[in-house]
């Protein structure tokens, strides 16, 4: 039986994975499955407009009520309609009885507008523009000038013309007052009018969430289970989730107390003194340093512990390479109110502290909190109560419970254990033993507080695994390496900053061969590595701190040797920082030994220890990790000190991938499966893929992901690193010290050749298999949310998009359009061509003015101007103001932005019916649309046509609760597209499925990559992009395997023959057959 080994690379938006014989060394199956990034911003995005659906079907059912409760009482009639001004109307309600028709509009009115009901705790918004709760404060004080929310509007209404947005945001009370006095002025029972009042007020509780149980939705407090029952939940608990260690406990707020000091203990037991642990006496003095003055910095940890800061080892550490520390960000806050109400002595008492903080997650209701705060039962003042209920900084949830973070916070205290080690000795992680047995597939740990960019990613890896599985049966091995980005920004963002710093230490390397009379270009990589050292080192050997001659470096390759700080075998790590330029005799005396350690054993015959480590700590070069290694004196021969190595620079530990690691771990125990996993770190890998020269940053060409995934999956192959992964499994990964002594080997054992040569044989990999997802889910977003406008010019109706700030520095459009005369486009030319003029002189007289300096103005090749410096309209408003509309008095009004004529009205939405546009100004109000739900191919008498759906065609069906394409709209879209009823169905394309298209024999392929030309009979398979042009027949396609920014557009009615095609999730091929049209979806 083959012993077959998995490489997963976790990407943002793929998963590359590469299958490898261990015995024989074959590839036997690599691939790459892409997806779509899934980002917070878009399940923000979805969240909000689905609020805002509800809040407007809750506000339509609202005022339909309303009418018929109206009804009743014989105060709404069937001829009513509405009034002008119902501002005017509501103030005088307020004083005198309105008739039916005046009641009718003021209750109508303040319904629709009823405030805000709930007061909550809001962070203040970071924009320019106030909060809501700012706003409510404003209004508040307005009306205890004028009582009544009517008469504030009013005023508002008659001095600025309009109320619309935030600022016209009062609370529900607020009405609910007014509606009472205008109530007692009208001849209406008590009934009644508690039955009107009780109606304005009507709110659904948060958590409730959406439907009923008449209703039930996934997102609500009732839902259909798998098995099509009806659940009830509390969404206020399903939102806390479970805890990772005990299931049926809920997690901990990760700013308790408890879940702080739990952070804060566990960095302190990763840290050592020249070696040594913190004692429990000393953990708990910096813990009532902490409790005292509210949080303690990583100076002020060293200070405390009578130690300079470079003594302290085992820091975690930011971007920049800067010692981290816990901060206690929840306790402070509680102290800084408990100290201002004179109640310090309360902070004592961490379990109330806990307490507190669950209250200030679980609502933002400040009503909700003061009195969930007053059940504490601690006599708190009202004062401190709502300090404490309007806080805005407390939010989300820890991973584990009170209960287990209690139990490993008294361990951590007890001894030098951290969290992990404390789990694995105490067994803890077998609270979840026999979670997965019987389980076909190993699935996502929804628990898990993730990301939702890494959720998909690791539920996408899961997918492959499992086919994987089914394919070949159960694996050897699976490693794992995953990217440590958040996201694609911040991946392209850490790509550009390692490029940057590269090109700068690149120019310097560049200026000083220049000085010394040498052409860099002519210099190989590895004497500017030996130079960028030098640099580092201020042109002294590392140990003996000896002068280096340049000269020599540059001349003679062996004149000196690039050295290993902590010997490869040990450290793991090839990267500059664990590099020093020395002499041959430095680096044969030091040998298979750290700096220090050759010190100690005499091995150097030149130089002290005490003098090397003066040159360590005085050289500003020697930062972060590289002053680590040169001051490390821990014996690496003690295996319990290599483990160090491991963890940092081998071992991925970090969270997302400890839960890919946990569920498969915990999936193949629980079914007695033998298969191991291990998760490593890119760097791990980085050194071999440099020496088979493979850039890791490739950007375009997907097939790079599945080269890195037969990369991971092979380091199973290399000797070291395979002992090393099999001796740190979970159990040996966390036990204590086991005085084990290891041999340290040359480097050799770790860039060994053979390996590398088998490596090698990955440049002549192809990888053909590529899988995308595709999602066909019908109820997306139908358009943009811009709303623009549209005219009839020339016969055509035409989009109008606007330049919302014409004074914007960086604005060049305007001028640039009027210096090239390419003005016609703007309307205001058209409609107030006097205005225009005006903007015109003031560029014209600024360019006339710096024509000829190139720092304001230069002309393209095709002699076109360009505007190089600021917005000349820009340098207008700082000297003279805004630019006003042409008026024979001078007074115009401001001009601030400025309307052109874009292009033709492509896919749009209407929704002129909802604005009161004249029928006959030739006007209209649009939605864009974005790209079609799918794309129907049909061959009618030899050409190929579509039918285009978007998601605007899509209905839902209440009843059956499913969405359709309705069968007539269908039908008249093939009429108007002309395709007969004798037309045969090819089949229906959704964005990232896959079509097969032949052309003309001869013809180029679409493919721009692609030399090759049709045959007249083979298809050609594109990813299928989106219908370009439905009216035209025009599609948009792109290549499989990489990222083409090309827009291939193809009209479909010149193809020989087109065919669908899919993959399974690994992207092994396969034509689809038998394809029906599907209305029903």
């Amino acid at each position: 039986m083959a012993k077959l080994v998995l490489g997963i690379d976790i990407g943002i938006a793929s998963v590359g994975y590469g299958l490898i014989d261990l015995e024989t060394g074959d590839f036997i199956d690599y691939g790459v499955r892409l997806f779509k990034e899934a980002t917070a911003e878009d399940n923000e995005n979805r969240r909000n407009k689905r609020g805002s659906r509800r809040l407007i079907s809750r506000r339509k059912n609202r005022l339909s009520d309303m009418k018929k409760l109206l009804e009743e009482l014989n105060i709404f009639s069937s001829d009513y309609k509405e009034l002008n001004n119902p501002y005017e109307i509501r103030c005088k309600g307020l004083e005198e009885k309105l008739t039916n028709q005046e009641l009718t509009c003021a209750l109508m009115h303040i319904t629709k507008h009823r405030g805000s009901s709930l007061e909550v705790a809001e962070e203040e918004s970071k924009s320019t523009e106030k909060g809501t709760k700012a706003i409510l404060s404003q209004n508040f004080l307005e009306l205890e000038k004028d009582e009544y929310v009517c008469k504030v509007q009013l005023k508002r209404l008659n001095e600025q013309g309009s109320l619309r947005g935030i600022k016209n945001n009062f609370k529900t009370k607020d009405y609910i007052k007014e509606v009472e006095k205008i109530l007692s002025n009208q001849n209406i029972d008590e009934d009644g009018i508690k039955a009107i009042i009780s109606l304005i007020g009507r709110r659904r509780h948060f958590s409730e969430g959406p439907g009923s149980k008449k209703s039930p939705t996934p997102y609500g407090r009732f839902f259909y289970d798998e098995y099509g029952q009806l659940q009830e939940i509390d969404l206020i608990k399903k939102m806390r989730g479970k805890c990772s260690l005990y299931p049926d406990e809920y997690r901990a707020p990760k700013q308790s107390f408890s879940a702080e000091l739990f952070n804060f203990l566990n960095d302190l037991n990763n840290l050592s003194i020249e070696g040594e642990k913190l004692t429990e006496k000393e953990k708990q003095n910096l813990i009532n340093i902490v409790l005292k003055k509210g949080n303690i910095t990583v100076k002020g940890l060293a200070k405390e512990l009578g130690v300079s800061l470079d003594k302290i080892s085992g820091f975690r550490i930011n971007t920049k390479e800067q010692p981290l520390l816990t901060e206690f960000k929840g306790y402070k806050v509680l102290k800084k109110i408990f100290d201002k109400a004179g109640k310090s002595d309360l902070l004592m008492e961490t379990t109330l502290l806990d307490e507190i903080i669950l209250i200030l997650v679980e609502t933002k209701i400040i009503e909700e909190r003061i009195e969930r705060l007053k059940n504490l039962n601690i006599n708190l003042s009202d004062e401190l109560l709502i300090d404490l209920a309007n806080n805005t900084t407390i939010s989300g949830y820890h991973s584990l419970s009170f209960k287990a973070l209690r139990e490993l916070n008294e361990e951590m205290l007890k001894t030098s254990m951290n969290q992990m080690q404390i789990i694995y000795q105490n067994k803890l992680y077998h609270q979840k033993i026999g979670k997965y047995k019987g389980r076909k597939n190993i699935e996502c740990d929804e628990n898990a507080i993730l990301s939702p960019v890494v959720k998909r990613a690791q539920r996408e890896a899961f997918k492959v695994i499992n086919k994987i599985r089914k394919d070949y049966g159960e694996l050897d091995s699976i490693v794992i390496e995953m990217t440590r980005a958040k996201n694609s920004k911040e991946e392209k963002n850490n790509i550009k900053r390692r490029q940057e710093k590269f090109e700068q230490e690149n120019k310097e390397v560049n200026k000083l061969l220049l000085e010394a009379n040498y052409d860099p270009d002519k210099i190989n990589a590895k004497t500017k590595t030996k130079i960028r050292l030098y640099m580092q080192q201020n042109g002294k050997s590392a140990y003996y701190q000896n002068d280096l001659d340049l000269s020599l470096i540059i001349r003679d390759p062996n004149a000196y040797e690039i050295d290993h700080i902590i010997p490869l075998s040990i450290s793991l790590d090839d990267s500059l920082a664990n590099k020093v330029l020395v002499t041959y005799l430095e680096n044969q005396e030091k040998g298979n030994l750290t700096p220090i350690g050759a010190f100690l054993k005499g091995k150097f015959s030149k130089g002290s220890l005490e003098k090397y480590k003066a040159y360590v700590y005085t050289n500003n070069q020697f930062y972060g990790k590289k002053k680590d290694y040169l001051l490390y004196d821990k014996d690496i021969t003690k295996y319990s000190n290599a483990k160090e190595f491991i963890n940092r620079n081998l071992v991925d530990t970090s969270y997302a991938c400890r839960v890919v690691l946990n569920t498969l771990t915990d999936y193949f125990r629980d079914n007695e499966i033998p298969t191991k996993v291990h998760t490593v770190k890119g760097q791990a890998t980085n050194a071999f893929r440099k020496r088979i020269k493979l850039d890791k940053d490739r950007d375009l060409d997907y097939s790079h992901h599945a080269i890195d995934a037969l990369i991971v999956a092979s380091i199973k192959k290399l000797g070291l690193l395979n002992t090393l992964l099999s001796k740190y499994d979970l159990d040996d990964l966390y036990n204590s010290d086991t005085g084990e002594i290891i041999k340290v080997e040359d480097d050799k054992k770790y860039l060994d050749p053979k390996y590398i040569e088998y490596i090698s044989n990955l440049k002549n990999v192809k990888v053909i298999k590529f899988s995308h997802k595709v999602d066909t889910k019908p109820n997306r977003k139908i358009a943009d949310d811009t709303i623009y406008s549209t005219r009839i010019i020339e016969g055509n109706e035409r989009l109008i998009k606007k330049y919302s700030d014409i004074y914007d520095p960086k604005f060049k459009h305007l001028t640039e359009d009027i210096l090239n005369e390419k003005d016609d486009k703007y309307l205001m030319k058209r409609h107030d061509y006097q205005t225009f003029e005006k903007i015109k002189a003031i560029i014209l007289n600024h360019y006339n003015t710096f024509k000829n300096d190139t720092k304001y103005y230069s002309k393209n090749k095709k002699g076109e101007i360009e505007l190089k410096g600021k917005n000349p309209l820009t340098e207008y408003k700082e000297e003279h103001g805004f630019i006003t509309k042409y008026s024979k008095k001078g007074n115009g009004p401001i001009v601030v932005s400025i309307k052109y004529d874009s292009e033709n009205l492509g896919n749009h939405v209407s929704i002129t019916d909802n604005y009161q546009v004249k029928q006959d100004n030739q006007k209209n109000v649009v939605l864009l649309q974005l790209s079609s739900y799918r794309s129907d191919i049909w061959l009618d008498k030899g050409k190929y046509k579509m039918v285009t759906v978007r998601y605007s065609d899509i209905k839902f069906n209440k009843a059956k609760n499913n969405y359709y394409i309705d069968e007539n709209w269908y039908k008249k879209q093939k009429e108007i597209k002309k395709i007969s009823d004798e037309a045969v169905f090819i089949a229906s394309f959704h964005h990232d499925e896959l079509i097969g298209i032949a052309k003309k024999k001869g013809s180029k392929y679409i493919d721009p990559r692609n030399e090759n030309e049709h045959d007249g009979n083979n298809v050609e398979i594109l990813k299928f992009t989106a219908t370009n042009n439905d009216k035209k027949n025009i599609v948009e396609v792109k290549p499989i395997d990489y990222h083409c920014s090309k827009q291939l557009m193809l009209s479909i009615g010149k193809f020989v023959k087109v065919e669908k095609y899919a993959t399974d999730v690994l992207g092994n091929l396969y034509k689809v057959t038998n394809n029906h049209l599907k209305l029903e979806l």
